[in-house]
């Protein structure tokens, strides 16, 4: 019912590409996590279910929200910075959809683990429905604007769910985006949504505050 990508890499045969549209057209879910937002740049339908993307300027709209209004702000084509992110660190995320299913319950404001806040990110930017934000600050190479952090956009009669959170770096020894028990939790109630089944998933009693990232605890 639903197909989870974290996936950056080479373009998939052509079989493979008609295949998944094909199935999210008619009514399958897909979630993309962090950097599925990336590749693929030539491939349209892609850029519609993902919406934006790890893409330059010259490549297509940029979206932020208006911080007291909601609203979205289209940025065209060739203005304003492209994709990018500054250090990693923690950073507050802000529900701007707080009756949909996947954010229902959680607290307006919440500290995730330390990641990568994408700034600047294009694409087609259809149909999007902005579940959170997160503000990227000048201090850490942001672009002091509200970016998306978790969206969803109808392809045919798909979901597709995408959220950019939970980077992991091959070198990294730790997992503070991934054990983010916010990220966690949005992941699973993302996929459950995606798949069209009723969010059953409870709100974990040990969510993030505004004050504290909260790291479930390591594998044994």
């Amino acid at each position: 019912n639903v197909v989870v990508v974290n996936y950056n890499g080479l373009l998939w045969p052509e079989t493979v590409r008609n295949a998944f549209e094909k199935f999210v057209s008619e009514g399958g879910g897909v979630v993309f996590v962090h950097a599925a937002n990336n590749p693929f740049q030539g491939w349209k339908a892609y850029n519609q279910m993902i919406g934006l993307g790890w893409r330059n300027n010259k490549f297509d709209k940029r979206l932020t929200i208006d911080d007291a209004t909601g609203k979205q702000i289209i940025t065209p084509r060739g203005e304003g910075p492209g994709a990018g992110h500054g250090p990693q660190h923690a950073f507050m995320i802000k529900v701007r959809q707080p009756d949909h299913p996947i954010m229902k319950g959680l607290p307006p404001t919440w500290r995730h683990g330390r990641d990568e806040l994408y700034h600047g990110q294009r694409g087609p930017a259809a149909n999007m429905t902005v579940l959170s934000t997160a503000f990227s600050a000048k201090d850490k190479r942001g672009t002091q604007a509200h970016e998306p952090i978790t969206w969803w956009i109808p392809f045919g009669k798909g979901r597709c769910v995408t959220t950019v959170m939970g980077h992991h770096g091959k070198r990294q020894k730790d997992h503070p985006s991934l054990h983010c028990v916010g990220f966690q939790t949005v992941l699973q109630r993302s996929v459950q949504w995606a798949a069209r089944r009723k969010v059953t998933i409870p709100v974990p009693k040990n969510f993030p505050s505004s004050e504290v990232s909260i790291q479930a605890p390591k594998p044994r």
